[in-house]
């Protein structure tokens, strides 16, 4: 009988516990996942104070409190291109990524702002679309990235309302 008890209290706990992760994992995004830094919805919110500079390879801008992700630039490569990311980013507050993923959403490269030093260099695995993504939660600081390649790559922006 006192066998059957503890055994029903375990079973109860381990339920309570995958329950719990269950809900946090559907409910609550974690920046620092892979799952999330790739999903496909992209979801954002940001302060923009309009200091935004673009040309064709770079980016820039200042913002406060960016919040979701966006991929707000791409390139269509052939495979075993070089590129190189030039990345000034500083972020001042909030935790920061920049992420490069493929056209089936699978992370390349990535680059937390707090933590990673330089910038970000891979090769294409494939050809086809690439995508730079940022993605933040409670982040501010000034975005700038210059994009270069080995190889022509054809480079277009997107705007953060599309």
């Amino acid at each position: 009988m006192r066998k059957k008890k503890k055994l029903n209290i375990f079973a109860l706990i381990v339920i309570i516990i995958g329950g719990g992760m269950a809900l946090y994992n559907n409910y609550f995004h974690n920046i620092d996942s892979n799952r999330y830094l790739s999903s496909i919805n992209e979801d954002k919110s940001i302060d923009y104070n309009g200091t935004h500079k673009s040309d064709k390879n770079s980016e820039s801008f200042d913002f406060k409190k960016f919040d979701g992700k966006w991929s707000l630039m791409q390139f269509t490569s052939n495979k075993g291109n070089k590129i190189s990311i030039n990345d000034d980013t500083k972020i001042s507050e909030g935790k920061f990524y920049i992420v490069i993923l493929d056209s089936k959403y699978n992370i390349i490269a990535k680059k937390n702002e707090l933590k990673d030093k330089g910038n970000i260099n891979f090769t294409t695995p494939n050809d086809g679309k690439y995508s730079i993504r940022i993605i933040g939660a409670n982040a501010s600081g000034n975005f700038a990235i210059n994009v270069s390649a080995s190889n022509n790559i054809d480079i277009s922006h997107k705007d953060f309302f599309d």
